[in-house]
């Protein structure tokens, strides 16, 4: 038996319930409600099917130790984490970066699930206690602002649309119906515009610079504009070509790409011709990011003066320019300067979801981009409209 922990004298108690005792209708209420308890305790052990079988010491212990409120508490937690640990957010989330097979992609999920978890260390909860239905309005703006402590708007924006895509897929699993972005906002910032016109691209390309690794730098970029603004990640593991040409999936969106390598291209693969890939970038550089850093910062300065035992003085030729400027210039230029149709540019930047189902349409496509490239390129390094420059 268990004790409630009531001292009475015999002729308090008549068997059935308290009497001649100054406190018998709070003792008798809590004799009730324990009766309740244990009463209830029954019908859900024998529902549950775990009083089968069991001599009546074994029914009396796993009775009392399911009415037990410390034991009961912690059978309760126990039941949570269980359902926590195949059904909650850090479970989904881990579930859905599975999912993925693109390298990038698993790893910008990953970036959000640590954002995650920083922040319910930051207000002492824990991330593997936190259910579906916890992502509510109030959480979604205190996460935003704990991004934007150290981030931008739209990073943080990205993380809240990662977590918006793993609720989405939990409820088409059916796991919850839980959907707080009906109220929350996701934010998007307007970036500033890294495009750059045909002469200021032109004055780029013809800068002469004898400092060193700003050279290569320009070529580098040069090459990337004219493969239609390829990702860095992308140009640096591409492979050796078929051809006259690269074929290669974009890492960011897996979206298969075939670009012709025109002349202007080739001399500069020519000079930084890699061993097994198209460059030799990843053989002189282990991480692409640093060496993608490392030229974006050339590029900012190129056309500045450097002072021995000073920082470069004087004004650079673009100082906004990114790697990505190629792919933005690219498509600007060739909308607003050369009036390419869109739907074209879109094609060519992976944007355009044409009917490609026959080879003959994606032959077709293919020429299309390429016409487009070419007339591009004509105008940027030779100034002249849908002529290619003898050479």
């Amino acid at each position: 038996m268990s004790s409630l922990g009531i001292k009475l004298s015999i002729e308090q108690w008549n068997g059935h319930e308290v009497v001649k005792h100054p406190d018998k209708a709070l003792l008798n209420n809590i004799l009730s409600a324990k009766k309740g308890d244990i009463n209830r305790a029954i019908l859900e052990l024998t529902y549950q099917g775990l009083l089968a079988n069991k001599t009546a010491k074994e029914a009396l212990s796993i009775l009392l130790e399911y009415t037990d409120p410390v034991k009961a508490e912690a059978r309760k937690a126990a039941e949570i984490k269980k359902v926590l640990a195949v059904n909650g957010l850090s479970a989904r989330f881990r579930h859905f970066i599975n999912l993925k097979s693109n390298p990038g992609t698993k790893q910008l999920y990953t970036d959000t699930f640590n954002k995650i978890d920083a922040f319910c260390k930051s207000t002492g909860s824990d991330m593997e206690m936190l259910s579906l239905d916890d992502i509510n309005n109030s959480w979604l703006i205190a996460f935003e602002q704990f991004c934007l402590l150290t981030e931008r708007q739209n990073t943080a924006s990205r993380h809240l649309r990662d977590i918006r895509a793993v609720l989405n897929d939990a409820i088409d699993d059916g796991v919850t119906s839980n959907y707080p972005f009906r109220k929350f906002k996701v934010k998007k910032q307007e970036t500033k515009d890294k495009s750059f016109t045909s002469d200021e691209l032109r004055r780029l390309f013809a800068f002469k610079s004898d400092v060193p690794g700003e050279r290569e730098s320009i070529d580098i970029f040069k090459l990337m504009f004219c493969l239609i603004g390829i990702n860095s990640v992308d140009l640096a593991y591409c492979v050796k070509p078929t051809k006259g040409r690269i074929e290669y999936i974009r890492r960011k969106t897996g979206k298969l790409y075939n670009i012709k390598l025109e002349p202007e291209a080739l001399d500069i693969i020519k000079r930084y011709q890699g061993k097994d890939r198209l460059l030799n970038l990843l053989d002189r550089v282990p991480n692409f990011k640093t060496y993608y850093r490392r030229m974006e910062k050339n590029l900012k300065k190129v056309g500045m003066v450097q002072v021995p035992g000073k920082k470069s003085e004087g004004c650079a030729l673009l100082p906004g320019i990114s790697s990505g400027s190629a792919r933005t210039s690219w498509a600007t230029i060739a909308q607003e300067e050369l009036d390419i149709p869109r739907d074209v540019i879109a094609a060519a930047l992976g944007h355009h979801t044409v009917d490609v189902t026959s080879t003959y349409l994606r032959t077709e496509w293919r020429k299309k981009v390429d016409e487009a490239n070419r007339k591009v390129l004509d105008w940027v390094f030779y100034k002249k409209k849908g002529i290619k420059s003898e050479e």
